[in-house]
């Protein structure tokens, strides 16, 4: 299943407001990117991350975006499947074709990520 079905699979909630939305997310594990990534402990790849930011970003925005610049991006804590999280993100207008996205991802009261990524 290409990446995206997977992250739409996954989404339980998507609220949006102007230029902010928030959404609950479970991966089940059965995602062909939890295949050796860690056998034994299985981690959500920060790729897959960046990339449900991306998706929801454009759900958010009512277009396909997609990922030209990631200008910061620390990992906190790893989590992985079965677990509800959560991801709150804001979107920016957009100035000379490209819009800033600044997104946290968090499982439980657990902060897991903090993303700020340029779209086209």
């Amino acid at each position: 299943m290409p990446l995206t079905d997977d992250i739409a699979a996954a989404t339980l909630e998507f609220q949006s407001g102007e230029g902010t939305c928030m959404a609950r997310l479970r991966f089940s594990g059965a995602e062909d990117f939890f295949q050796g990534h860690f056998p034994g402990r299985p981690v959500l790849p920060a790729v897959v991350q960046i990339a449900a930011v991306v998706g929801l970003a454009s759900r958010l925005a009512g277009t396909e975006l997609r990922l030209s610049e990631v200008t910061r991006a620390k990992f906190m804590a790893p989590t992985g499947p079965g677990r509800e999280l959560a991801l709150r993100l804001t979107l920016d207008p957009e100035v000379e074709g490209r819009r800033r996205v600044k997104a946290t991802l968090y499982d439980g009261a657990v902060e897991v990520a903090e993303l700020t990524l340029r779209l086209i």
